[in-house]
């Protein structure tokens, strides 16, 4: 059995998680993921994603319930990602024949490394672009 003390820590960062987790789902509603043409879909998305991460960076860190309402939101923001790329695939901004799922990652993966890597102070927009722009055409040379 917790502690009272143990029980109000796990509260306290159940309420932390689920508060950012909230923040991350409405920045990604706030990009219109259904509605808007999937590259400007996929920079709002992107810009509003790094701004909630960048003021929210320890509460999405911590660790939450897998059953609690941030575990939730969370698996409804990769759902919406998979969505966007998938009217992205449609469009032939990506290869029909990539795995999706593998491209959120790789995706979710360069977010990260665009907050644990911004020496240059980038501003969420340059970043975005940066993000998306390595997502669809990787570090290869420009046909």
């Amino acid at each position: 059995m917790l502690s009272s003390r143990a029980a109000n820590r796990q509260a306290l960062i159940e309420a932390l998680a689920s508060s950012a987790a909230r923040q991350l789902a409405q920045a990604v509603d706030d990009g219109r993921p259904d509605t808007a043409p999937p590259l400007v879909a996929m920079h709002r998305i992107t810009a509003n994603v790094l701004q909630v991460k960048s003021a929210w960076a320890f509460a999405l860190e911590l660790p939450a319930d897998p059953e609690g309402e941030a575990a939730v939101l969370h698996q409804d923001i990769a759902r919406s990602c998979i969505a966007v790329l998938k009217r992205a695939q449609d469009d032939k901004l990506i290869d029909e024949t990539a795995d999706l799922d593998w491209v959120r990652r790789v995706y979710y993966a360069l977010i990260g490394e665009s907050l644990h890597g911004n020496a240059d102070g980038a501003d969420p927009d340059t970043l975005a672009t940066r993000i998306i722009d390595t997502l669809l055409h990787g570090a290869g040379p420009r046909a």
